[in-house]
């Protein structure tokens, strides 16, 4: 298969490979300032730089959300921090790298053993698992909510080869609750700007009909 995960090919071929999986139409650039992130204590792989500047933070299929990197002390639920704190706290203390407690004062002056960058709606979390010292060297760790006992897989891939092998069934296991993304020919991206659009417009991203919750309010 032309699209199928290559161990030793070039991380921008693979990301190529992936723009034209996954189209990035209803992506937007997160544009995002790098070296202010960083400079509170995070780092990232090139190919999570390429997709917020080609998708954006947003969902595959309605089921994955990519989260957007920490925005200042940003600890919402939700957020790539909050999402950090969990993954850290679930992290079996006998695991490879530093395990268990995290604490927010730490948050953005520490690296921490995971980074979570994506969720799924069946409540899986998907890590890197930050071990390294070079951020593209970093494997895959999920968290799978209906995984047994061990719930945690090592994908020896990064983000993109992570993508790609789901989209083709390619790893070893389908390390997901949900199968949506299982062997999806064409999966659809749609970042949170562009939803946020289209639901300003009365229209539900998912089906462009209309939304049927558009002008409803939930704050009584």
């Amino acid at each position: 298969m032309n699209d199928a995960v290559r161990p030793t090919e070039p991380a921008q071929d693979a990301f190529a490979r992936l723009l034209v999986r996954m189209s990035p139409e209803l992506g937007d650039d997160q544009e995002v300032g790098w070296q202010a992130v960083e400079a509170k204590g995070f780092r990232f792989p090139d190919d999570y730089k390429r997709f917020m500047a080609h998708f954006g933070a947003g969902m595959i299929e309605d089921t994955l959300a990519v989260l957007g990197p920490p925005v200042a002390d940003d600890v919402e639920y939700g957020s790539m921090l909050s999402e950090t704190r969990n993954a850290c706290a679930l992290w079996p203390p006998e695991a490879p790298g530093t395990a268990g407690v995290w604490p927010v004062e730490r948050q953005l002056t520490e690296r921490p053993p995971l980074i979570a960058w994506a969720v799924t709606t069946g409540g899986d979390l998907v890590c890197w698992l930050s071990k390294e010292d070079d951020p593209d060297r970093w494997p895959v760790a999920v968290w799978g909510r209906q995984e047994g006992p061990e719930h945690w897989t090592i994908v020896p891939h990064g983000m993109t080869g992570f993508l790609l092998g789901l989209f083709n069934a390619e790893l070893d296991k389908h390390p997901l609750s949900d199968s949506s993304l299982w062997d999806k020919p064409n999966p659809r991206f749609i970042s949170e700007k562009s939803e946020d659009r289209m639901r300003a417009e009365g229209i539900d991203p998912w089906t462009g009909e209309p939304d049927p919750l558009a002008g409803i309010s939930f704050d009584d």
